[in-house]
């Protein structure tokens, strides 16, 4: 069991945290007011004070002389379960909560990537082969899975113990991705008849080709960008958030360059600022792409292009 600073009759059995210390799950118990005490906690804006670390939404897990901070970085996001365990202790019924971002059960198709949690690091073949029918961007037959989830399950699968945060306590999480090759090491395996069209010509050894045909393929070259965006900076606004979302300014610039516009709401005079070389390109993203951006407002970042393509600036709406 881990203890949670500042609340130490809080007990954790289980925690998963993603490649940036977000929560994604944990599993606690405590005496019912204590884990009200914990949850409004998580909710008192940064700016009020907290009794969690750092003024900021956080915990930090304690296991004899280890500490493990974990960030929450949308608390009204996180779902619960609550259950009570009569007799779990001497000191009377405790409370079981479940804490949970939904992004950790819930694929992402545009990024064809999702998490699967798991109590003892162990996934049935068949939830696995769902989540990957869910995130392929077109059909694949059942007959295929052997192949397939063998030959490209250390390409296709990342144990989150693997990463600088792994899970606390007895659960884990595996994240799925297809990466941006999937579609051609799928269409290679067709043409060369290791997934075949009826189940009876499947080969034998099709999980060993299958991994010999990624292995060959290397990473696709990055795209030349559509236009020159001159000297690129950012607001304070954006500086602040790069603790959290590391990769914002990486994601975001990549789609900007390749003509993707977000949730921009003018899309056509973008393209048509690009065709031309004159006028502005103005862009915009989810901050946290798991959860919806209306394009400004709220979870949006802006990318802003001058006229004459001398600097683009990342920054928030309000900072406009």
């Amino acid at each position: 069991m881990h203890s949670i600073e500042s609340f130490s009759d809080l007990f954790v059995d289980a925690c998963i945290r993603g490649e940036q210390d977000e929560l994604l799950l944990l599993s606690l118990y405590g005496h019912e007011s204590s884990v009200i005490q914990f949850m409004a906690a998580l909710s008192v804006p940064r700016d009020k004070g907290t009794p969690l670390a750092g003024g900021k939404s956080c915990f930090t897990l304690l296991e004899a002389d280890q500490h493990q901070t974990v960030y929450v970085p949308d608390p009204e996001r996180i779902r619960k379960f609550t259950g009570q365990r009569p007799g779990f202790s001497l000191f009377g019924t405790l409370e079981h909560i479940c804490l949970y971002d939904p992004v950790a059960v819930r694929p992402d198709p545009s990024g064809r990537a999702a998490s699967l949690l798991t109590a003892d690091g162990e996934v049935p073949r068949s939830r696995l082969w769902a989540l990957v029918k869910a995130l392929s961007p077109f059909p694949l037959l059942d007959h295929w899975q052997e192949p397939l989830l063998d030959g490209l399950e250390a390409r296709i699968c990342t144990r989150l113990i693997a990463l600088p945060s792994p899970a606390a306590g007895c659960a884990s999480s595996i994240r799925v991705s297809l990466d941006d090759r999937f579609e051609d090491i799928v269409s290679m395996g067709v043409k060369a008849g290791v997934l075949a069209l009826e189940p009876d010509a499947q080969p034998a050894d099709g999980a060993a080709r299958m991994q010999a045909i990624a292995d060959s393929l290397p990473p696709r070259p990055p795209r030349k960008p559509l236009f020159n965006p001159g000297r690129i900076v950012m607001t304070p606004g954006v500086e602040d958030l790069l603790e959290h979302y590391p990769g914002l300014i990486e994601r975001c610039l990549a789609a900007y360059l390749r003509g993707d516009w977000g949730a921009a709401s003018e899309a056509n005079l973008n393209d048509r600022a690009v065709a031309s070389g004159e006028g502005r390109i103005l862009a915009a993203y989810a901050i946290d792409p798991a959860r919806p951006s209306a394009g400004y407002g709220d979870n949006t970042v802006w990318i802003i292009t001058e006229a004459d393509r001398s600097v683009t600036t990342l920054l928030l709406p309000h900072e406009y």
